[in-house]
């Protein structure tokens, strides 16, 4: 697991070149998706880093341009997130959504249970996706530590005054001379801690690193040390994280286990370090979130669809062979029961567009002459305006799916999104399956 290293604390930095003292500046730098920040000093650690940025981790979440005063421009893309340079200059890119859209949107992606979304206590004050899902994991914290952390067996090793568990005969022989009293023994341990409280602690110990409320951080602060009282901090791996199983012992954790899992996933989260370097960054791409979104809802719909199955990320034939081919993964692939491709769709995370632009369009033809079946390109909210038109016979069609509603509950959310991908199916899926019969 990536090492989440604490950030380093603000100030003036030296530049070693010129000798001269470079002031940072003291507030976060924020920005939108698609924004670009005014120019602002940086120091030298912080412009290596940034310079260095797209060839240690090839597609950066920012894009960096250096003035010849020394200052630098961020630019912005699709990603959201926070950055933290090894000057402790904090670069916030906040979503076009509110807060709120943007985790009913993760929610909904991820298939993440958060019941607590739905109170809105404190939510409303959240400045930023971090503070948001910081307050709702304080929320389900507070609950378990009030109903009681989980314990289980685990398996220890260790050198007693007394025979504990069984004696490790291997470990006993290998002891120096003489041997007394003490025994090197395998003994199992019903503790707290243990690998469910640890990916808890490996969690709220990184969203300390990223609130941007002093009280917020603070409050968590208090949890944590609660925590280690009874839990040591070790290393988790995502994937153990995903391999924790509850039972009706423990399922009050449920939805905090989830909320570990959204801190800690590696398949939407991308987080960057530079070295040794006291800095951290970590990035939402919406990219990533909208296919998602997409993907679960043509599976939900398709689901009361008779004979129809949904397919993400489905490697297709290549038009180019030889050594100019490329990787050809459509983002959504809806088949028959029997397994025939009949429509395949392309999600785009754009937040202001009227029309598809030419890049989408040439890969969508690609995928729609691979596979000799109709295409549609789907984008959030809003309205595309392109008519459906043709590549060797086949349509092709832009549609719009309801991420942006003015919705008062994450349950009218989901209902104003599905609705609108049953508007496309029944405008766009039912017409491709008719036309392969």
């Amino acid at each position: 697991m990536t090492e989440f290293l604490p950030i380093g604390g603000l100030g003036p930095q030296i530049d070693e070149a010129g000798g001269t003292e470079t002031e940072p500046p003291s507030e976060p730098i924020s920005l939108g998706e698609h924004e670009e920040t005014d120019p602002f000093p940086v120091s030298q650690a912080d412009a290596e880093f940034l310079e260095s940025m797209e060839e240690r981790f090839g597609t950066a979440p920012l894009d960096v341009s250096f003035g010849s005063d020394g200052k630098v421009t961020l630019s912005s893309g699709s990603y959201v997130g926070v950055l933290t340079l090894p000057s402790g200059v904090r670069v916030e890119v906040t979503p076009k959504r509110t807060v709120t859209r943007l985790l009913w949107a993760l929610r909904y992606a991820f298939d993440t249970p958060v019941d607590t979304l739905d109170l809105e206590t404190d939510f409303t004050s959240a400045s930023s996706f971090f503070d948001a899902i910081g307050i709702l994991f304080r929320a389900e914290l507070h609950s378990v530590l009030s109903q009681g952390l989980h314990r289980d067996y685990v398996s220890t090793s260790s050198i007693e005054k007394r025979v504990k568990g069984r004696i490790d005969v291997q470990r006993q022989l290998q002891r120096p001379s003489p041997v007394t009293t003490d025994f090197a023994v395998d003994y199992e341990e019903f503790t707290t801690d243990n690998t469910l409280n640890q990916a808890v602690l490996a969690s709220i110990r990184v969203l300390i690193t990223l609130v941007s409320d002093d009280d917020l951080r603070s409050q968590l602060r208090v949890q944590e040390r609660q925590l280690r009282e009874f839990v040591s901090v070790e290393p988790v791996q995502p994937a153990t994280v995903r391999r924790i199983e509850l039972s009706r012992l423990n399922d009050h954790y449920t939805t905090l286990l989830e909320l570990a899992t959204l801190v800690l996933e590696r398949e939407f989260f991308e987080d960057i370090r530079a070295g040794t370097q006291r800095s951290l960054a970590l990035f939402v791409n919406m990219n990533t979130v909208f296919e998602r979104i997409v993907e679960r809802g043509f599976r939900a719909i398709a689901q009361e669809q008779e004979g129809l199955r949904v397919d993400g990320q489905s490697s297709i034939p290549n038009l180019v062979d030889g050594p100019h081919s490329v990787s050809m993964r459509p983002d959504i692939l809806v088949r028959t029961a029997g397994g025939e491709p009949i429509l395949v769709a392309d999600a785009k995370w754009k937040t202001n567009h009227e029309s598809p632009s030419s890049s989408d369009v040439y890969q969508l033809t690609s995928y729609i002459l691979s596979l000799e079946v109709p295409g549609v390109l789907v984008y959030p909210g809003g309205s595309v305006k392109m008519p459906p038109s043709t590549v060797e016979g086949y349509s092709l069609h832009s549609f719009a799916v309801s991420t942006d509603a003015d919705t008062g509950s994450y349950d009218d959310y989901v209902q104003d999104l599905e609705a609108s991908v049953e508007r496309l199916f029944d405008q766009v899926v039912t017409e491709a399956s008719e036309s392969s019969r």
